[in-house]
């Protein structure tokens, strides 16, 4: 009988495998042929306020909101904002309105030659502070929580510390790394000047994406072998693929980064190191750490490749006068956003956060 059992279960097996391979065949010939899986934007929204590229995009539920203020998320100049609603049941935005927050996300949109001026004083000085009090406007709140991932967390923080009126009741800085001695080597031929930021620049004056894309691509060189081994692993389950084709199309879909933006980006963040040495400055004047007294919380990745703990680390200690929490946990760079372990246990612990800095209404 034990004989039998194991035949049948090891003929079980191969029968899955058999079936398994047979999908993977399917889908690979689809992948080739670019089908698609995970649509842009799968969650309900409405863009509710424009200004040049800038876009503010309010998520639609079918449940009214149970917290405020509402929940204003956003990357840095680099990525893309899609990143926030990658694929059903992996939304950030989704979730965060099944938790019983109004949610909406800032899109700095993508740069041309027109947008080849624009300064982090443009973005943090002018955009953000007129789609918050949208925001405001529409919830009937008096502040907004922001979640700032990656370059948006180091963006917040030196808005605020410029003292810039941005009606912010709490922070989340998700992987933004603000020592930037532990960036890699092309951050750091840029800060010793062997790469310039003119050397970057293409005929509209900004950074091509392309640029951006290798340069992380340099920090793990072997990462795309290795998706696409995981790809053939899983070609069979197609909500693996919904989760894969989503996340690739956001890692490789890095837009232009404004000239100007850059060039300050250079000579603050990288060359003077200026978060560690709190040499900040915004429209020419010092934007001092100090200035910054909202509550925030640093989530930070034990196994990140883009911004490496060393340089995440830093926000617990930078900000004297703001009550900072710190999460840590052991994830890479995008796991920490897309995935079952972001589902199950970064976001919970996020949400629980800004639950704290927020209040039922009615």
């Amino acid at each position: 009988m034990a004989t039998e059992a194991r035949e049948t279960g090891v003929l079980s097996g191969i029968r899955k495998e058999v079936e398994r391979n047979a999908v993977r065949a399917r889908n690979g010939i689809k992948w080739v042929g670019g089908s698609e899986w995970a649509p842009l934007h799968p969650t309900p929204s409405d863009v509710v306020w424009r200004d040049g590229k800038a876009e503010l995009r309010h998520y639609r539920s079918d449940t009214p909101a149970r917290l405020t203020p509402p929940v204003i998320v956003l990357v840095g100049l680099v990525g893309r904002a899609f990143v926030f609603d990658l694929y059903k049941g992996g939304s950030i935005v989704e979730m965060l309105m099944n938790r019983g927050f109004d949610a909406y996300v800032m899109d700095w949109g993508v740069a041309d030659e027109l947008d080849a001026g624009n300064t982090l004083e443009t973005y943090m000085g002018h955009y953000l502070p007129r789609a918050i009090e949208v925001a405001r406007d529409i919830s009937g709140s008096e502040d907004v929580n922001v979640f700032a991932y990656c370059m948006g967390g180091l963006m917040m923080v030196q808005g605020l510390a410029a003292e810039q009126p941005l009606t912010v009741r709490g922070l989340v800085t998700l992987a933004s790394p603000f020592d930037w001695r532990h960036l890699g080597s092309t951050m750091d031929a840029i800060r010793e000047g062997k790469i310039k930021p003119e050397d970057m620049l293409d005929h509209t004056g900004n950074v091509p994406g392309e640029v951006l894309v290798q340069a992380f691509k340099r920090l793990k060189p072997t990462s795309t072998l290795v998706n696409y081994a995981n790809l053939w692993q899983n070609l069979w389950n197609d909500r693996y693929v919904e989760g894969y084709q989503a996340i690739g199309r956001y890692l490789s879909a890095h837009g232009p980064m404004a000239g100007a933006a850059m060039r300050q980006v250079v000579d603050q963040w990288m060359v003077e190191n200026a978060f560690m040495t709190d040499r900040l400055r915004f429209n020419g004047r010092p934007a001092k750490l100090a200035n910054v007294r909202v509550p925030v919380i640093g989530v930070v990745a034990e196994r990140d490749d883009i911004a490496p703990l060393e340089s995440t680390l830093p926000i617990v200690e930078m900000l004297p006068n703001a009550d900072v929490d710190l999460l840590r946990v052991d994830a890479g760079h995008v796991s920490l956003f897309a995935g079952r372990q972001a589902v199950k246990v970064v976001m919970p612990r996020i949400f629980d956060w800004i639950e704290a800095h927020s209040e039922e209404i009615g």
